[in-house]
Formats: structure tokens, C-alpha cells, sequence
């Protein structure tokens, strides 16, 4: 997405006198322009990247053509964006001619017409007046874009809660059929699978009790041991990973507690711990390490929390955005939530997460380090 600082003015200048002096002035003034040479130029020019404003003779829409053709790019815009126009006109006093010119202009809709003979300061104020009001513009967009993915998680977060709801039904009936099965005399055989259903079915009303709080974060404040946060996790996982042939290593110097909301900060290492698997998935290590740290750039005494894999690494492409919400590296098997969730957790318990990765061989992997720092959040009142 575009910034202020990347839009740029596309020129077609007067080709009379002049026209060399208007052309060079906004890089003299430091403003980024492009000169084009028709019309047709301009529009395609404007219709490939993102422009800050058309400055644009009044002789090079002589032509009924052009002028249609301007017209009908400015009608693609979208609802946020109002391309600035400002056109060169001929100057000279108003008469028929004039008039004439002007309603030709009129499907331009609403435009700028500054005045030939014009004074440099003139000009120039009157493009730097154009690029703010469409940096603004730009702003307006942002605004609206993030509206629209708090909305498409608003409602991902219902249909999340909706269909754990509606799996909670069956899983009580199966639970309670496993309990009654549970008094009935069993040999050894029989006692050992109803054990191991008895396990998975707990796997999954764990799943399931997740998902329900997936758009209504906990917010239970409280101690909690990191490395018992990575353990119930891993536990989750604990029959795909067996299943994957995947070693896990837990590397834990530190068992001081933390106080924070240990719901929230759980949902952090299902995430990360989720990814370390996904992106590992067959054989390969994940390694999991807490050690006591002190954050250098504030001086704080926390945790260092590290969830390495060995799987396939993350793509140059990918880096810059990973903890946008909707941007996944798994294509149509990620819901690419998972990240943005948690950074907004960690910047909630004030900590600070990172990562690197690689994709090269013999160094391919992937390791996220979260910071955290012994009180997270407020004390317990």
C-alpha cells in the first residue's frame, strides 16, 4: 500500500513556450513527477500504480478522445479515492472559445484549472495542495481497510463460536456414554482403549473450549509457569506430532511464574507451536527453551521464550507482512489469524515478539522469540 512519500505527479506539459520551465519545477521543489506525452500515457500510467496527481496542459485534451478517455479512468476510482486534476489552461480573456473549452471539461467532473502566464510559487503550492488532500485520501483507505478485517474477524470469530457450540452437544453424549462404560467390568485390553478415548475425547473439548473463546479473549489475570504453558500445549499436540514423527525438545532454565492472563499468553504458544508443526510436519525437530533474560533496550527482567522449528522456513515474500491479519503462508489451509492474534496479545502484556527464518539449505527453519517480561500486566487486585 502506498504512502504519502510514494505519490508522484504525472505531467503532460504545454508544448509552446514555457513548457521547459513548468516541467522542470516540481523536482526542483522536490516534488517526484513523471513526464508523459499524451494523454493516453497518463491514463495508463495511472491505472497500473498509485498517483498523487495529473497535471495536465489544456492542448493535450483538444482532442474528444482524450478527454473521454481521462474521464473514463477517473470513473473507475474506488468510493475512497477523488484523483486531484489540475489543468494548464491557455489563459486570456473569457469569451466563447473559453466557454466552450469549459464544457468540454465538464465529464472530468470537478478539476483545478490554474491560469497560464502562472507564477512558479503558484503552481507549486497549488500541486502541494493537491498531494495532501490525496495523501489524505490514502489515510481514508487505511482506515477502511483495517474497519473491513476487524469485520471479516467479527465474523470469523462467530462462525469459530458457533460451530463449537454445536460440536459441545455430541461431545457430552460421548462423554457421558464413556463414563457409564467406564463402571462396567472391563479386561485389560478393553480398559486400556477406554482410557485412550477417554484422553482424545479431553483433546478435543479442548479444541472445542478454544474455539468458543476464539472472539472473547480470557482475561483472568493470574501466575502461571511458562514452561507449564508449552506443556499443556504440546499435550495438545501430542498425538499429531507422534504421528508426524516429530522430536520435540523442551530446553526450561526458568521456572519463576509470571503474573499475566495465562489464557491469552496459552493461546500465544498454540499458535506458534501450531505453525512449528505445520511447517514441519513430517519428522524434523521443535525445540522449545525458556530462560530467564533481561530485555536490553528497556532493562527489564522477564522470560525469553523461543519455539524453533526445522520445517520449511518462511519466504522472503512473506516476512514483511507475517503478522498482518489474512496473510498466511499455507494458502487455503491457513485463516492467517493465528499471528495477528498473538502480536495483539503480546503488545497487550506489553512484551515484544520476533522471528527469523531461513530457506536456505542446510540452515532451513524457522524461530519466533517472545519476551515476557515477569509482570505482564498489572498486579492482581
Amino acid at each position: 500500500m502506498a504512502t504519502r512519500d510514494d505519490l508522484h505527479v504525472l505531467l503532460v506539459t504545454p508544448t509552446g513556450r514555457g513548457s521547459d520551465l513548468i516541467a522542470q519545477v516540481p523536482q526542483a521543489f522536490d516534488i517526484r513527477s513523471e513526464m508523459l506525452s499524451d494523454v493516453a500515457s497518463v491514463v495508463e500510467e495511472f491505472r497500473a500504480k498509485d498517483v498523487g496527481a495529473m497535471l495536465i496542459a489544456e492542448e493535450a485534451l483538444d482532442d474528444e478522445k482524450a478527454i473521454a478517455l481521462l474521464s473514463s479512468a477517473l470513473s473507475e476510482q474506488p468510493a475512497w479515492s477523488d484523483l486531484p486534476v489540475l489543468i494548464l489552461t491557455k489563459g486570456g480573456k473569457e469569451n466563447l472559445q473559453s466557454w466552450r473549452e469549459q464544457r468540454r471539461r465538464e465529464p472530468l467532473g470537478d478539476v483545478t484549472l490554474l491560469e497560464r502566464p502562472i507564477r512558479i510559487p503558484t503552481l507549486i503550492s497549488s500541486v502541494k495542495a493537491a498531494l495532501r488532500a490525496r495523501g489524505n485520501q490514502y489515510v481514508r483507505r487505511s482506515a477502511e481497510a483495517v474497519l473491513r478485517q476487524n469485520e471479516k474477524l467479527a465474523a470469523v470469530g462467530r462462525v469459530a463460536s458457533s460451530i463449537a457450540h454445536e460440536i459441545n452437544n455430541p461431545l457430552e453424549a460421548v462423554t457421558n456414554c464413556l463414563y457409564l462404560l467406564n463402571g462396567t467390568p472391563l479386561n485389560e485390553e478393553q480398559r486400556g482403549y477406554l482410557d485412550l478415548a477417554q484422553t482424545e475425547l479431553a483433546r478435543v473439548s479442548e479444541i472445542s473450549s478454544h474455539t468458543l473463546t476464539f472472539n472473547r479473549q480470557r482475561d483472568i489475570k493470574g501466575e502461571a509457569s511458562m514452561s507449564a504453558l508449552l506443556d499443556s500445549v504440546v499435550t495438545l499436540y501430542q498425538g499429531r506430532l507422534a504421528t508426524s514423527g516429530i522430536c520435540v525438545e523442551r530446553r526450561y532454565r526458568d521456572g519463576r511464574p509470571l503474573i499475566c492472563r495465562p489464557g491469552e499468553l496459552r493461546q500465544v504458544f498454540v499458535n506458534l507451536i501450531g505453525n512449528a508443526f505445520d511447517a514441519t510436519r513430517t519428522g524434523g525437530r521443535i525445540v522449545l527453551r525458556e530462560r530467564a533474560t533481561t530485555d536490553w533496550r528497556t532493562g527489564q527482567l522477564g522470560v525469553l521464550i523461543t519455539v524453533a522449528d526445522t520445517g520449511h522456513g518462511v519466504e522472503a515474500q512473506f516476512k514483511a507482512n507475517l503478522f498482518d491479519a489474512f496473510r498466511s503462508t499455507k494458502g487455503i489451509n491457513g485463516s492467517g489469524l493465528g499471528l495477528w492474534i498473538s502480536k495483539g496479545i503480546i503488545e497487550k502484556h506489553r512484551c515484544s515478539i520476533r522471528f527469523r527464518s531461513s530457506t536456505k539449505p542446510g540452515s532451513i527453519g524457522t524461530v519466533f522469540l517472545v519476551f515476557l517480561p515477569y509482570h505482564c500486566c498489572p498486579a492482581i487486585s
